[in-house]
């Protein structure tokens, strides 16, 4: 028997829309994970065995449980299981090098940590509490499986605060080091519904869950599903594109935000078939150069495609434009949702009017509590009472946004966040190379891709296979040069900081491939 506290009136969190799915739709399927298939009443009942089994394992509200497994319902139960006590989950990147995920741990202090085995040589450096490996096989005698499918309820559940802590998602900093981003579940929650209500969801919904969890595309997606009382079909790690293509057909999966590099083959291998394509909702970026990709699933699905702005800071997308308005306002990131107010203020915290360019800003229940145990990072980025996102851009007077560009030298490559520093940083360690800068050029594939531009020492020799070997195992994949190319000397202000958006204006070519 299940023990739990009085329940809060003001309480709004993902366990509030598990329980109400678990009650309103109980028998519906929650999560498709390979061969596993949980209802909203299973799945409720998993989370809580996970909860009471934290909570004999000595997790307190508070504490910090780290998860570095690949997508699928054990990643789901889990994060759960920790809002429903109060523990802050702390999502990891298994696309990190093991030296970022031991800085990590390191400011996070997790008391427990799930890891699927493929990820084990990650948690090498990493002080990382008790770990619990899980694996994807869904074994039924697996020590998993143990946890949740027997009864654990020995003690009463902790009674919470409204506005406690759900996650940690890390992003990048200009400094090189990232920040743990703080979620209260009340925002993930707001968050869910606003992408719900937006996107027209019903509990006929099938999500292709193909972004990773640890990501806030895939989070926010996923908790939609927990808002509107859908399905969450979870892609296996492993999966080509032919094979999740696949998989949209025989789940009849009906939305997603599957990669471009997923989508793009997709058109030469028969996406209608016997005339039918399940998917009627593709949620994808504004203004990211894709008008090609996005008619043809327009006209060729006969589905309704989106693009939006958002950030891990607001826990996901913030603003939506359908495609006809992509096409007549070119650049254009839409409406905010209906959970979220945004504005163009000047350095100063003043709003600017409409056609002013500066800083776009966001408000609403959505926005991060703040940045873990960075209070300064903290107080720049909500200071003036708005999150200020970093990124350059205009409003019209119909309230459409439009992004200019993004402050602090950002790179977005892939959905993934990467800061010159970081690069910079492997670069200084290499004895033959006199200095070093990156930036961020424009890539069909990916968006933006990094590119190097490198100074030998006079006499050193070093080639661009030589680098990348280098890089590997040093930062994530994602963040490795794509393009190298070797110059005299670098563009530097009479300060001596380096100019990269005259590095970023220099033509790239395929003999700088890396």
């Amino acid at each position: 028997m299940s023990l739990r506290p009085k329940s809060n009136a003001r309480d709004f969190s993902l366990d509030t829309l598990l329980r109400a799915c678990a009650t309103r739709h109980a028998d519906r399927e929650a999560t498709v994970d390979g061969p596993q298939r949980l209802t909203y009443v299973e799945l409720d009942g998993r989370v809580e065995r996970m909860a009471h089994w934290l909570l004999g394992k000595g997790i307190r509200p508070g504490d910090r449980v780290a998860i570095l497994l690949t997508d699928g319902a054990p990643y789901l139960t889990i994060l759960l299981a920790c809002g429903r006590i109060g523990a802050i989950a702390v999502l990891l990147n298994w696309r990190l090098a093991p030296g970022e995920i031991a800085w990590i741990a390191g400011n996070a202090e997790p008391a427990m940590t799930f890891a699927n085995p493929r990820f084990a040589a990650l948690l090498d450096e990493a002080e990382a509490g008790e770990v619990i490996e899980v694996d994807e096989a869904h074994d039924p005698h697996g020590a998993f499986e143990a946890i949740v499918s027997h009864d654990q309820a020995t003690q009463t559940l902790p009674d919470l605060a409204a506005e406690r802590p759900l996650y940690m998602m890390y992003t990048s900093g200009t400094t090189g080091r990232p920040k743990g981003c703080l979620q209260a579940g009340s925002a993930v929650a707001s968050s869910a519904m606003g992408f719900s209500v937006r996107r027209g969801f019903t509990r006929e919904e099938r999500l292709l869950s193909i972004n990773p969890l640890f990501h806030v595309v895939g989070m926010q997606q996923v908790a939609a599903m927990l808002a509107c009382g859908g399905c969450s079909v979870f892609a296996g790690r492993d999966d080509d594109s032919a094979a999740v293509l696949d998989l949209v057909h025989r789940e009849r999966c009906t939305t997603t935000s599957a990669f471009p590099t997923i989508c793009f083959p997709w058109q030469a291998m028969e996406p209608v078939r016997d005339g039918i394509m399940p998917l009627t909702n593709y949620t994808g970026g504004a203004g990211m150069g894709r008008p090609q990709m996005y008619e043809f699933i327009e006209k060729e699905w006969d589905a309704r495609v989106v693009g939006g702005y958002g950030q891990t800071e607001v826990c996901g997308f913030a603003t939506f434009i359908d495609y006809p308005d992509m096409v007549e306002h070119p650049r254009s990131i839409g409406w905010t949702m209906p959970h979220v107010e945004m504005t163009i203020l000047d350095p100063d915290g003043n709003q600017l009017p409409p056609g002013a360019e500066g800083e776009i800003c966001l408000r609403g229940p959505s926005v991060m509590l703040g940045y873990w145990r960075n209070e300064e990072a903290t107080e720049a980025a909500l200071g003036h009472g708005w999150l200020r996102t970093g990124d350059l851009g205009t409003m019209d007077e119909l309230g459409l946004g439009y992004l200019l560009g993004r402050a602090k030298e950002l790179i977005k490559t892939g959905g993934e966040n990467v800061y010159p520093a970081e690069v910079d940083a492997v670069f200084a360690e290499m004895p033959e190379v006199a200095d070093a800068g990156c930036c961020g050029v424009p890539d069909k594939q990916w968006g933006e891709a990094v590119k190097a531009f490198v100074v030998l020492n006079p006499g050193a020799e070093l080639t661009r296979e030589e680098i990348t070997a280098r890089f590997k195992g040093t930062i994530a994949g994602y963040k490795r040069p794509r393009y190298i190319e070797f110059v005299d000397q670098l563009p530097r202000d009479p300060i001596g900081k380096l100019l990269r958006r005259e590095l970023s204006a220099r033509p790239v070519s395929e003999d700088q491939a890396a």
